[in-house]
């Protein structure tokens, strides 16, 4: 008797929400002596959370909307939100298993190994392969510039706009000829660095 009048007291200290959960897991088939007295607290700090971050949404939709305060369309989007967004199921089995067959119907590869050597794949797909490049420009060979003005001043009635464009262009043209490009691994760059000078 007086061990369940002590349990009755202990049950009416208890907050509300606490007994809520004591009772969802009793419902599911949890002991009280199975779980250890803090799994109750924080069931009780992740339903504290949900339900801040559900509120805090609804106030949003309901600032956006122009509501002066939130109505349950609000809560009710919020939810929703959360739902697509923080529960989202796998996808079904057979999605699963059909896009694994396409995928495994494409063949490896074949690897060329060497007797006694480690196999290696493609080229492309090494992490010591080049994966940068560097443009280094050709030295210029000094231009001599051809002033097509006659001496006697008949070109200067010519379009400004027009002689601007030709240069720029002149100039990207023997940029890109007098550039080219040159790719270096990452080990040969390393090794260098560490030989003794």
């Amino acid at each position: 008797m007086e061990g369940e009048v002590g349990r009755r007291e202990e049950a009416e200290e208890e907050p509300r929400d606490a007994r809520v959960v004591k009772e969802l897991l009793r419902s599911m088939g949890v002991g009280e002596g199975e779980y250890e007295p803090r799994v109750v607290h924080q069931f009780l700090e992740l339903g504290y959370r949900y339900v801040v971050d559900v509120l805090s949404d609804a106030q949003v939709y309901a600032d956006h909307a122009g509501k002066p305060s939130i109505d349950p369309d609000d809560v009710r989007l919020a939810i929703q939100s959360k739902v697509n967004f923080s529960f989202s199921q796998p996808p079904p089995r057979e999605v699963l298993l059909e896009l694994a067959s396409n995928r495994n119907k494409i063949p490896l590869p074949k690897l060329t190994t060497p007797p006694g050597g480690v196999p290696l794949p493609p080229e492309r797909d090494i992490l010591i392969s080049p994966n940068y490049q560097l443009l280094i420009p050709k030295k210029q060979s000094p231009q001599v510039e051809e002033n097509e003005e006659d001496e006697d001043g008949s070109n200067l009635n010519r379009n400004p706009n027009l002689l601007q464009k030709q240069r720029i262009s002149n100039d990207h043209q023997t940029q890109q000829e007098t550039s080219r490009r040159v790719s270096f691994p990452l080990t040969a760059a390393a090794a260098a660095a560490k030989r003794p000078r």
